[in-house]
């Protein structure tokens, strides 16, 4: 008799025991699930800066006039010839205004690596504003929307050629001031380079000097919301001048 009363202890016991296991093993599971969703959709943000309040207005977009993605295995000299090559044919193809002794418009490259973290590429809306100091004045050219940077995630970089003018202005010289590069949303990106570039060789008329930045961000864009911008802020101190 007292086996079956202690046995009427035990079993309960065993349950209880099951139970609890079950019980660990499904928090552990629900824990597991909620750490890759983490590690897949989570908010990623290091710049401090993602609830940027701006708006892009569609007529106000300035979109590259040369634009070429290059894989990880391309080498950075061998990635800026190439590119150099682009710019060169669409100079020689496409004369720009000028004077002489003046400036009445002005190219620029910007680049952007992206690198090679999980998840780390984007198809959220990017691009970047470029604050110049010129003869004439300060000028900051429409947003340039940076077309499918980001897209891949191969630690390559994206490049980009863009053309500027100050409105009705003719201009002895340029510089870089700063740039902003921006992302839209939540799909987050890891971005190791953002450089802009403000050659004398790739000016229509004959220049001296350059300017602009290069800097290594390797800062995580991303927003909590689908209609907030991140942005990375860079200054170009003594950069150096384009003379026309």
């Amino acid at each position: 008799m007292e086996k079956f009363s202690n046995l009427g202890i035990i079993i309960p016991i065993v349950i209880g025991f099951l139970f609890l296991g079950s019980y660990e093993k499904t928090d552990i599971n629900k824990e597991d699930h909620l750490f890759k969703i983490e590690q897949k959709e989570g908010y990623k943000s290091t710049t401090s800066a993602n609830d940027d309040p701006f708006h892009i207005i569609e007529s106000e977009i300035t979109r590259p006039v040369v634009k070429m993605h290059f894989e990880k295995d391309v080498p950075q000299k061998e990635a800026m010839l190439q590119f150099d090559n682009a710019v060169h044919t669409y100079i020689t193809n496409n004369a720009l205004q000028h004077q002489k002794g003046f400036g009445t418009e002005w190219v620029y490259r910007l680049w952007v690596k992206t690198g090679t973290k999980i998840n780390n590429q984007t198809t959220g809306c990017r691009g970047a504003y470029i604050q110049f100091t010129t003869s004439a004045g300060s000028y900051r050219p429409t947003f340039n929307q940076m077309d499918d940077a980001g897209d891949n995630l191969d630690g390559g970089y994206d490049a980009y050629l863009f053309v500027a003018s100050f409105p009705d202005r003719a201009i002895k010289w340029v510089e870089v001031d700063n740039g902003r590069l921006y992302l839209k949303g939540t799909d987050g990106w890891f971005v190791e380079e953002f450089i802009c570039q403000l050659l004398s060789k790739d000016q229509a008329i004959a220049t001296t000097g350059s300017s602009g930045f290069w800097t290594h961000p390797n800062v995580w864009l991303d927003s909590d919301k689908s209609t907030n911008w991140d942005n990375f802020y860079c200054s170009a101190n003594e950069s150096g001048r384009l003379n026309f």
